[in-house]
């Protein structure tokens, strides 16, 4: 009985400590209902030099990304999502994103702005001129607001493992 308590506390607690991006598409943003991320046991530094080998296992060329860096305290990417649909139309999706981190003790800020056009992706064409979806565009947005939410959710699961292989 014990262990069974002991159980359903564990879960309870992992379930309210659980915390999943869940990003939604406008015309220059990717928003989140909440952006801030919890990450318990660690301080502004820590984030910020984890957050610095997180990007630099992420993207091909770090220095290139990195538009902003504020010591401790923030860190700003400029670069694109390449996003592989899984269906026929379109099956490849390339959005262009900044991504500024700020940091804080036990937290992070993510915010995801400035999403545009691409060669590739005319992102401006999935809205119409009021800002509203275009319905025949919600399998690509879909993607997009899914790949960008597992994106921020294996860069906050970095932080919270730390650099641990």
């Amino acid at each position: 009985m014990k262990k069974l308590i002991l159980l359903f506390s564990l879960m309870a607690i992992t379930t309210i400590n659980a915390q999943n991006a869940d990003y939604k598409v406008f015309p220059t943003e990717l928003r989140a209902e909440n952006n801030i991320f919890e990450v318990s046991g660690k301080n502004a530094t820590e984030l910020y030099q984890l957050t610095k080998k997180w990007i630099a296992s992420k993207y091909e060329n770090p220095n290139k990304v990195i538009v902003l860096d504020n010591e401790n305290e923030s860190i700003g990417i400029k670069h694109f999502f390449d996003i592989d649909t899984g269906f026929a139309n379109p099956w490849r999706v390339k959005v262009k994103y900044n991504l500024s981190i700020d940091f804080k003790d036990g937290k992070v800020r993510i915010l995801l702005s400035n999403i545009g056009d691409t060669h590739y992706t005319k992102y401006s064409d999935f809205f119409d001129k009021e800002g509203n979806r275009r319905k025949y565009n919600d399998k690509a947005i879909g993607a997009i607001e899914k790949y960008a939410s597992n994106f921020i959710d294996e860069y906050i699961s970095y932080l919270q493992k730390g650099n641990d292989w």
